[in-house]
């Protein structure tokens, strides 16, 4: 069991980054050297234990932390809409999953709970997880965490797209793009150069503190994070401006044929003139048409006006696994087994009468 600290842990990434572009990786930026690396740096606290076990071969990894007193946890947190568990070269992966789990459960001092999530509810690797947590003694109780929306969308047009959606998005697109543009002063720009980064930032900063929503806690990551997308020619930040205000702002990221809808605000002030559609609507055309990306990926959270641009709908959950061997272990996966039940009898107790079946 590989424990270290913040400097450590990123020479350890850094030692290992082919590991990530390995091609039996499932597919997901937030498991990206990149990404894991720039979290680390910008979010990983010094005093955290950085816990990147390895398989028996040291081809494969978890990667984990745990604050001081806490629990072990999945080396994410709400900016990750994925985690995938297993990173590295391992050839079985089932394998890989089985040894980090023995090298868990071996660890000193012990570990009593690991929580991971976001995952990927049909994911092999979550599996391959459960099944070896199950047989080396832990208890595992699997949890929702959230609906992920999405459009596939290989070989798809921009027109055809929009031909395809809601009447009523369709037609608010088109009345608010001709009443915008009919301002010649109002324009929209979707920044791609590493040479506009911190001018785009500025204006994107500026929507987002006149936005509803609250301060962003790690503003150097998201900047870092959009440098870092710039230089690989992943990013695609997306602005409408009203004049020389900008009004509404959007960070998308495309890797790996695959568009990510990160980040989006507009200003409050703004609101009647729907900005916020005029550039999603902008930004589904590069990515339809330009990118010709195979998927469009809204991320986190079942927001209502999600389903109008996407399609389909999956899960994303978290497991929560109990070493039975140890003391903390055995009180956790009590009070989470009592969860369970009683979740599943507040479930049946909402049940219409006539859909219960009596015993």
């Amino acid at each position: 069991m590989n424990v270290f600290d913040k400097q450590q842990a990123l020479r350890f990434l850094e030692e290992r980054r082919t590991w990530f572009a390995a091609a039996g990786n499932p597919v997901n930026p937030f498991a990206t050297f990149e990404w894991q690396h720039n979290f680390v740096e910008q979010i990983g606290e010094s005093d955290w234990d950085f816990l990147f076990p390895t398989d028996v071969d040291g081809q494969s990894t978890m990667l984990l932390y745990r604050p001081p007193g806490g629990t072990v946890n999945a080396l994410a947190n709400y900016y990750a809409s994925l985690y995938s568990p297993l990173i590295g070269v391992g050839a079985d992966r089932a394998v890989s999953a089985e040894q980090l789990v023995d090298s868990l459960g071996r660890a000193r001092p012990g570990i009593a709970t690991v929580n991971l999530s976001p995952l990927d509810a049909a994911s092999p690797d979550l599996a391959s997880l459960k099944r070896a947590f199950a047989a080396q003694a832990w208890y595992v109780r699997e949890y929702y965490c959230f609906g992920n929306w999405y459009l596939p969308c290989e070989g798809l047009q921009f027109d055809a797209y929009m031909q395809s959606r809601d009447s009523r998005l369709r037609n608010t697109w088109t009345r608010k793009a001709k009443k915008f543009y009919a301002d010649s002063a109002n324009r929209l720009e979707i920044i791609t150069a590493p040479a506009d980064v911190d001018r785009g930032m500025d204006a994107y900063e500026q929507v987002y503190r006149k936005s509803w929503k609250n301060a962003e806690p790690y503003p150097g990551f998201i900047r870092q994070w959009v440098r870092i997308c710039a230089e690989r020619g992943w990013l695609r930040l997306g602005l409408a401006c009203v004049g020389d205000v900008p009004v509404a702002a959007q960070l998308w990221f495309t890797l790996n044929r695959r568009a990510y809808i990160f980040k989006l605000a507009y200003d409050e002030d703004y609101a009647q003139i729907s900005a916020g559609t005029i550039l999603t609507a902008e930004m589904f055309k590069m990515a339809l048409d330009v990118d010709a990306v195979v998927e469009i990926d809204y991320l986190t959270g079942d927001d209502a006006y999600k389903k109008s641009w996407m399609s389909h709908r999956r899960e994303r959950v978290g497991i929560i696994a109990c070493n039975l061997r140890s003391v903390a272990g055995l009180v956790r996966a009590g009070r989470e087994r009592l969860g369970a039940v009683k979740a599943a009898w507040q479930a049946r107790r909402a049940l219409p009468a006539s859909s219960v079946t009596e015993a």
